[in-house]
């Protein structure tokens, strides 16, 4: 029987305590990976950490939570070297961490919009920078940019969004020029309405997220394991010749709308 086996592997993800990022976390270790993942030191992200790798912890299997916010360099920095000794090295990265609200273009400030492109796209090329040795130590790798359908369509409550996560784009075909031939593969996924904490946050009643559920031809919202298990599969020797491929896990609502 064919199986997702990442048995040896050894991953980081960036914001992995809740939602997007859980749901990868929960995918990698379940294939048999050890796993690092990092979260906010927030008293809501603790818990979920907590409870996180005590759900996946098993023996002879690392799970290890490490509070680092994703746009700190030198937070990152002693992440990435941590996740490593702990782990025994890292060949999988997935840069998870993102975020946005409602922020109409009249109203949209310099502030929120560099806030903007710290939280979806340098904390990814940070996360890149600090994780890129000790995968170039291992000769092999896999990176996964976790970007958002907005690519396409510009949605996402502002143009901040779209314009952020159109940027990890660019880092994804920039890598693609050389990382490759180092044997590390370079792909992004670009998940759409995730039935998470921060799409409850918007869409707060049952019938709002019904309404949205509608617009997904396949019938309802996608869930984080829905993401996780692409970047498994992805990371795995059966997507071993997926590279530099730019992938939307949207239900078919992206091309129907």
């Amino acid at each position: 029987m064919l199986a997702i086996n990442l048995e040896g592997r050894h991953g980081l993800v960036t914001g992995g305590a809740r939602g997007i990022g859980a749901g990868i976390v929960r995918a990698l270790a379940e294939s048999g990976a050890h796993v690092a993942f990092t979260f906010l030191p927030t008293e809501q992200d603790t818990q979920a950490a907590q409870a996180l790798v005590e759900a996946l912890g098993r023996p002879g299997r690392h799970i290890v939570a490490l509070p680092a916010p994703a746009q700190d360099l030198q937070a990152m920095t002693e992440a990435a070297s941590l996740a490593a000794e702990r782990l025994g090295g890292l060949d999988i990265l997935v840069p998870n961490v993102g975020l946005t609200w409602p922020a109409p273009l009249e109203t949209l400030d310099l502030e929120a919009w560099q806030r903007a492109l710290d939280l979806n796209l340098t904390a990814s090329f940070i996360a890149v920078k600090v994780a890129l040795p000790f995968m170039l130590q291992a000769r092999q790798g896999t990176i996964i940019l976790i970007g958002s359908s907005v690519v396409v369509d510009g949605g996402g409550g502002g143009v901040h969004y779209p314009a952020a996560k159109a940027g990890l784009e660019g880092l994804m075909r920039g890598m693609m020029r050389e990382l490759p031939r180092r044997g590390i593969r370079v792909n992004i996924v670009h998940p759409c309405v995730v039935d998470t904490d921060l799409l409850r946050q918007r869409y707060d009643t049952e019938e709002k997220r019904a309404q949205l559920a509608a617009q997904v031809p396949v019938g309802r919202l996608a869930t984080p394991a829905d993401i996780g298990h692409l970047v498994a599969f992805l990371c795995s020797d059966l997507g071993s010749f997926i590279c530099g491929q730019s992938i939307l896990v949207d239900g078919g609502r992206t091309l129907w709308r």
